[in-house]
């Protein structure tokens, strides 16, 4: 800083003074740098304590915290219970108050709908054979109407197709022997099937008129070698005809015709109602064996619903569905192992109806 040439060597005394002067003109930076200096150092203590504080206050909400959780239900426990104690007391009210699905319907509209309910008892299931056969005109009911004596024919009263009842009046006959007429009654009633007369023609050996009662019939059916040691006469057996049973019994057993593999089983069918006609094929049912239940119900009042066999109970005004747990079946009956009481009133016809109901409701609910 200095030139040499303005450099003077000063007395020691003059130098000690300059710098006594010199301390007395730096002494304020001196202390301010010294203040710096600490400063930082204490700001580094500060924040030291301060971590340290925080650290322990951390360790003492920790604490408490658990503490607190400890005493208190867990917040997904508690919200778990929350939610599901009203669904399951919805649950219980439901199944109290409405039972199951069902249907509204009161007893007149039932009854327009064909709705008929019937009670749940204690029944019979029959172990059953199936067979199979065809149905035939008994030959006792076919009866072929000649002349007692040759002779001609001077009158017929009856025609090809007409019914006609036992004793009814079918033709006169002028006898060759002793000229004089007599009458030819039906044996039987039934039906002209064939006509062989006429006015004027001669009465010989020939078969005058066709007679047939289609009013009794007969089932024909085949008894397999597997089955005949189940099969016996007086057995009673269902014959199954347009989704209809009828019942009736085995009265004869008898060999096949032209030596055939099987035995005929004989039915009796009462055809009053003309339900049945010669040479219709059927199937039927014979009932080898019969066991007790304590619950049966009709096949017709058996639906299947969302998966599961249900029949559907009537309880004031309301149809309710009710799954079934099923056991042995005869075709026309099935034993109840749960789902049903005794005495329940449940729907025995037209129960598809239930069902139809409360498929358009679920659709509907769906949508």
């Amino acid at each position: 800083m200095f030139n040499k040439s303005h450099f003077v060597f000063l007395p020691m005394s003059s130098l000690l003074s300059i710098a006594a002067l010199i301390l007395l003109i730096m002494s304020p930076a001196i202390a301010e740098d010294g203040h710096a200096h600490e400063a930082p150092q204490s700001d580094q203590q500060a924040q030291a304590q301060l971590a340290e504080s925080n650290q322990q206050h951390d360790h003492e909400i920790t604490h408490d915290k658990d503490n607190h959780d400890e005493s208190m239900p867990k917040e997904d426990e508690h919200d778990h219970s929350a939610e599901s104690k009203p669904e399951e007391e919805g649950h219980a009210h439901d199944a109290e108050d409405e039972g199951s699905e069902h249907v509204e319907m009161d007893d007149g509209m039932a009854q327009k709908h064909g709705v008929v309910t019937a009670e749940v008892t204690a029944g019979q299931i029959s172990v059953t054979s199936k067979l199979y056969g065809r149905v035939v005109l008994s030959p006792d009911e076919i009866s072929q109407v000649r002349a007692r004596f040759p002779g001609q024919i001077t009158r017929v009263y009856v025609n090809f197709g007409d019914s006609v009842k036992k004793g009814q009046l079918l033709a006169s006959v002028e006898s060759n022997n002793s000229l004089q007429s007599y009458n030819v009654t039906a044996p039987i009633s039934g039906v002209i099937t064939a006509k062989d007369a006429n006015t004027g023609e001669v009465a010989a050996d020939q078969s005058l008129f066709t007679i047939t009662n289609t009013q009794s019939l007969w089932a024909e059916l085949k008894v397999f070698p597997g089955q005949a040691m189940n099969i016996k006469p007086g057995q009673k057996v269902r014959l199954l005809h347009n989704n209809t049973f009828y019942e009736s019994t085995i009265k004869q057993l008898l060999p096949s015709k032209d030596d055939a593999p099987y035995r005929i089983a004989r039915v009796a069918l009462d055809n009053q109602q003309q339900v049945w006609f010669p040479g219709l094929l059927v199937e039927a049912e014979a009932i080898t064996e019969q066991t007790e239940v304590k619950l049966r119900i009709p096949n017709s009042a058996i639906q299947q619903f969302e998966g599961a066999s249900v029949a559907f109970v009537k309880v004031g005004n309301q149809y309710q569905v009710r799954p079934l747990q099923l056991g042995l079946n005869d075709g026309q009956f099935s034993e109840v192992i749960s789902g049903l009481r005794q005495g329940d009133d449940i729907v025995a016809e037209n129960s598809y109806l239930i069902k139809a109901d409360l498929e358009k409701a679920g659709a509907a609910h769906a949508h």
